[in-house]
């Protein structure tokens, strides 16, 4: 009886490891790697409360936070050289994701990157380049592609 229970025990083990490993991405392995960067800032923050928080002016901000179920970030600010350097790192990372929005403001740059599954976009991660800032805000949720299109107000709020 002992014997059936530690082969159980081992196989839920496995099935355990197995699903963490899957469940790991080489954009999550990016946050894990630069969140204790020198002048990082980096936060985990619930979408539903953030939403709270963001200025009225932005209502496309909140309604991108209250789809999202997950939220993480990092903000860096510094040399042109370095922000250069994340950005890229970032998009390298980006794994099965594919490029979703693609737009420059000005002296901002900003690129998604998601995974669609029936008609939502259900994880995404957003680099925002500019000359003295990076981002790299990392999601789940349910977001339309009007939501996708208001990403640059929720990383416009963020700094």
């Amino acid at each position: 009886m002992k014997t059936i229970t530690i082969k159980h025990l081992s196989t839920t083990l496995f099935a355990l490891i197995l699903c963490l490993q899957l469940n790991a991405h080489p954009i999550l392995d990016y946050y894990k790697a630069h969140k204790n960067d020198h002048k990082m800032e980096a936060k985990i923050v619930p979408p539903k409360a953030a939403a709270q928080l963001v200025d009225e002016d932005y209502p496309e901000a909140i309604e991108v936070l209250k789809s999202m179920t997950s939220l993480r970030y990092l903000n860096f600010y510094g040399d042109q050289n370095k922000i250069k350097r994340y950005a890229q790192q970032a998009i390298s990372s980006k794994g099965d994701y594919q490029l979703l929005l693609d737009k420059v403001e000005g002296t901002r740059s900003i690129s998604v990157y998601g995974v669609k599954e029936n008609g939502l976009v259900r994880r995404l991660f957003v680099v925002v380049q500019t000359k003295t800032q990076f981002i790299l805000m990392i999601g789940r949720g349910k977001l339309t592609q009007k939501h996708l299109e208001w990403l640059p107000s929720l990383s416009e709020e963020i700094r």
